[in-house]
């Protein structure tokens, strides 16, 4: 095989999405697999509809991600500019080409081309019906009358001619698929102000960038006859097309913002794992293979290959993709864990040195789902006074056992001269041992008297967080009231 080379053509119309982050990275994965390269080329020739700092924003979420490119428009390669804007004498010189081969013909009642959508002068739709041509009858004029029309003045734009027949084209996921040159319509590349529509330039510059594969969302199924025809036309190979299954709602309609379709610095934002939304995306219509469901970044680049992605929709599931951030986020060491939710950090958090931090996250690791969950989790460190005063109180309600328990832990604790979790715990149950006192009937009057609350992470890493004089004080607190 060729050395491979694949594309993402984001355009800058606003944020990076959960499902233009999907096409990414199986763009990214599939290229990585093959030794090939990633190239992202941004595709901004719409000057309507184009938000100025969209495009830093998406590169910054490509970056988050961890999708990095070889080529780009911050990374110079070969095939430069990666900006479509920067190409368009590439664009018209093709376009004339092609004119000048018989393949385009100029077009007097086409006054704008939409994205995917061809609209002559009236505003009326293309009718297959009324054949391939437009509804000018442009198509058979003549090339120098139509030469001597545009030296005149008037303004064309260049259609191309659809042959008649049937279109074909093989899909690596859906194996062959047909339309009617009827259904296709002769479709305009060339703007009567010179500028290329969009599906023109993104032939041309795949073409010229030397993109073996075309992997996107199935959206574009009905662009990729029109694409074939230039492929052919231009005289280049047609790259291998690969349309990826729909992602839907629960509800199978269209994704909503609510459910994922919002932008992918949300999800940053909440503090999901990179490594977690990736795999997660890779699996939305792939398979390893196997059951397997929690993948490395290295090994769903090892993975990675088209026959194993199929054509039916798929379903995203938010709390699928929460719960792959949670095993993501438990393989971490607790000096990556500590370091990742720093950010997220609420500012009632106390001061901690790293050393405190860490002790902190490795008690309340296991309830971390994503890295924001790490406020709720350390609410221990930083009771609330009133909370505090109520949770003694209920210690002492609840009878002379509870607070009998609480005297007997907290001498046994004044005595206990290392301070880590292992020690705390041994100690406890010991205490425990000696007062009859075991499971909840432990546990329960200390966890209340430390955090004022009924349940929470394992209490003996809590109080190796909490510090030794700071736990005492509590259950002072506790008893004193």
């Amino acid at each position: 095989m060729t050395s491979v080379r694949t594309r993402f053509a984001p355009s800058p119309t606003g944020d990076l999405h959960l499902g233009n982050l999907r096409v990414a990275v199986f763009n990214y994965l599939f290229a990585r697999h093959h030794g090939g390269a990633f190239v992202v080329r941004v595709e901004d020739t719409d000057w309507v509809r184009n938000r100025e700092g969209s495009l830093e924003g998406i590169l910054d979420d490509l970056r988050w991600a961890g999708l990095e490119w070889d080529e780009g428009p911050d990374r110079p390669g070969p095939f430069g500019p990666y900006r479509q804007s920067e190409r368009g004498e590439l664009h018209r010189a093709a376009a004339l080409r092609l004119l000048a081969e018989g393949y385009v013909y100029r077009c007097f009642c086409v006054e704008e081309e939409r994205e995917g959508e061809d609209l002559p002068g009236d505003g009326s739709p293309f009718d297959p019906a009324a054949g391939p041509g437009c509804p000018g009858g442009c198509r058979g004029l003549p090339p120098e009358e139509g030469a001597r029309r545009a030296e005149a003045g008037a303004p064309a734009a260049l259609r191309f001619r659809v042959p008649d027949g049937v279109v074909r084209f093989d899909d690596e996921i859906r194996g062959e698929i047909s339309f009617h040159g009827n259904d296709v319509g002769d479709f305009v590349i060339l703007r009567s102000d010179g500028r290329s529509t969009y599906n023109f330039a993104v032939v041309v510059d795949d073409v010229a960038m030397e993109i073996t594969h075309v992997i996107r969302g199935a959206g574009h199924l009905s662009n990729t006859p029109k694409h074939a025809l230039l492929f052919d036309a231009l005289g280049s190979p047609r790259p291998r097309f690969a349309h990826l299954p729909m992602v839907l709602g629960a509800d199978r309609r269209k994704l909503s913002k609510r459910e994922g379709a919002a932008g992918v610095g949300k999800l940053q934002a909440q503090g999901y794992h990179p490594d977690a939304v990736v795999n997660y995306l890779s699996l939305l219509g792939w398979s390893p293979g196997d059951d397997r469901e929690i993948l490395s970044r290295k090994e769903l680049i090892q993975e990675m290959t088209l026959e194993r992605v199929g054509a039916s929709d798929t379903v995203f599931d938010p709390d699928k993709l929460r719960w792959v951030s949670e095993q993501h986020i438990q393989r971490m060491t607790v000096t990556e864990l500590a370091e990742a939710v720093t950010p997220h950090l609420p500012p009632e958090a106390p001061a901690m040195t790293r050393e405190e931090l860490e002790r902190a996250v490795e008690a309340v690791r296991t309830r971390i789902a994503v890295f924001s969950d790490i406020g709720p989790a350390l609410r221990f460190l930083h009771p609330d006074p009133q909370a505090l005063a109520a949770a003694g109180e209920e210690v002492r309600r609840e009878g002379a056992e509870g607070v009998r328990i609480l005297q007997g832990v907290m001498e046994t604790l004044s005595a206990l001269e290392e301070w880590e979790a292992g020690p705390i715990n041994a100690a406890i149950r010991s205490c425990g041992k000696t007062l009859g006192a075991r499971g909840p009937a432990l546990f329960h009057p200390l966890r209340l008297a430390l955090t004022a609350e009924a349940s929470g992470p394992e209490l003996a890493g809590i109080l190796a967080a909490v510090g030794k004089e700071e736990a005492l004080r509590r259950f002072r607190l506790a008893l004193d009231h």
